[in-house]
Order: structure tokens, then sequence, then C-alpha cells
């Protein structure tokens, strides 16, 4: 097993090792899974750190492992597994591709569609999950990232929306670029029943 950092240290190896790595390629390059793995365990990081203690987190683990990183709280260590929760007919890099003439295409403003639907999105992204029959299921916490427009997004939407998954998994949890809550918790990790800001607004003004 290798080595575990403070939220704080992993994003400073994240940003070194993704510093020469343009958004397209970011998303779009299958060899970047690890790195986009790497981002959310900084973002649930950050976000559990924010709102319910200390933590430290280890990402370089074996290859035939179920996790995607394991967390170390005060209260022990649990392993945790990522997954995007996405809109249904946008494969990821949609928005990094160009069209023949070089411009970026465009997407519909759906401002509202992300709080309407995005609940049964992260439902759909919990059942996959399921569908794959990982022998530690029970054991495993899920973290989805809600890679969708999740303004006014109603966390006790999402709650009901995933509620007959209670116990599938071990806990589950959302993040989106910048916000993070729990949704079901069988474990000792803690909860943070609302969707909440990971970062400050200085923090979030310095992103820009």
């Amino acid at each position: 097993m290798g080595q575990f950092y403070t939220p704080k240290e992993l994003e400073a190896i994240f940003e070194e090792k993704a510093k020469d790595i343009s958004p397209s390629e970011f998303i779009r390059k299958p060899q970047n899974k690890k790195l986009k793995e790497i981002w959310c365990a900084v973002h649930f990081g950050l976000g559990y750190q924010k709102y319910l203690g200390e933590c430290s987190i280890c990402v370089d683990l074996e290859e035939n492992s179920d996790a995607d990183f394991l967390l170390k709280t005060a209260a022990g260590e649990f392993i945790f597994q990522t997954t995007i929760a996405d809109v249904p007919e946008r494969r990821m890099g949609d928005d990094y591709r160009t069209e023949p003439n070089g411009s970026r295409p465009t997407r519909p403003y759906e401002p509202e569609r992300g709080r309407i639907e995005g609940p049964s999105w992260i439902a759909a992204a919990v059942k996959e999950k399921i569908m794959k029959r990982y022998s530690s299921a029970k054991n495993l916490n899920l973290l989805i990232y809600a890679n969708f427009s999740a303004h006014s997004l109603a966390h006790i939407t999402i709650c009901d929306a995933v509620k007959e998954y209670k116990e599938e998994f071990a806990s589950i949890w959302v993040i989106t670029n910048h916000q993070i809550c729990s949704l079901i918790i069988n474990t000792e990790l803690g909860e943070i029943p609302a969707l909440v800001p990971i970062f400050s607004p200085e923090e979030l003004q310095a992103m820009f």
C-alpha cells in the first residue's frame, strides 16, 4: 500500500501531475483515468476535512483492488470507489471535441435540467455500479461526481432517488465541482446532510 497524504498535499501532487495536460486531454484520454480518480479524492477530502474532521488519503493501491482510494480518519480506514453521473446523451469529453471548422460544439442552455433530472442521473450511476456486482460492495463507500449543472439541486430529492440502494454500499456521497454531501451512511464516517460548498468564496474566485 502507498503513502497517505492530507487533502492539500494530494492536491499539490495532482496539480504537479496534471500541469502539462490540457483540459481536453485530461477529460478525453483513457490514460488519465487515475488522475481523474485523484481529482475526485482531493475534492472529497477537502470537503470531508472542512465539515467532519482531519483525514488523509491513499491513492496508490493494488491494480486488482476494488478501491480507487482509501480514506483514513480518527474512526479508521474506509475504501472508496468513484463513478460519474452525467447527462445521459452526453459522452465524456463532448465539450472538448472540435467541429471540422475548429469550433467547439454548443450545448443547449438548460439551467433547470440538472436540478430536475439530476437525482435520477445520480441514481442511475449507483445502479450501474450495483450491476457490476463487486464482491466487496457492502464494504465500499461510493463517491459520485455529478458532472452537470447542479444549481439548486435539492439534497432531499437525491436521497429519495437512491433510498432503494440503502443496503448496497457502506455509504454513498456526491461531489460536484464545488460542493459535497452524503446521501446514505452505514459507517462511522459521519455525514454531511446537505449539498454544501467545498471552497470558500475567496478560494473559488482564485480558481477562475
